[in-house]
């Protein structure tokens, strides 16, 4: 049995099993931190259009000029 394990580890496609842990690793908190990123975003855009929508509010009622 450790003849075939060396035997595949010196083989040019080998790839360790510490090395598909560590990149599911990085691949999980790349999303992790998209997902977190995405939600704060949203949180800010409902925010700006809020802003958006009261200040438009304001200048729609907003008397015209008059004539005198």
């Amino acid at each position: 049995m450790q003849k075939v394990i060396n035997s595949l580890r010196k083989n040019s496609g080998y790839v360790s099993i510490e090395t598909v842990i560590v990149a599911g690793l990085i691949i999980g908190l790349g999303a992790l931190s998209i997902s977190a990123f995405q939600s704060s975003a949203n949180g800010v855009t409902t925010q700006a259009l809020a802003k958006v929508h009261s200040v438009q509010t304001n200048y729609n009622s907003l008397a015209g000029p008059t004539a005198p």
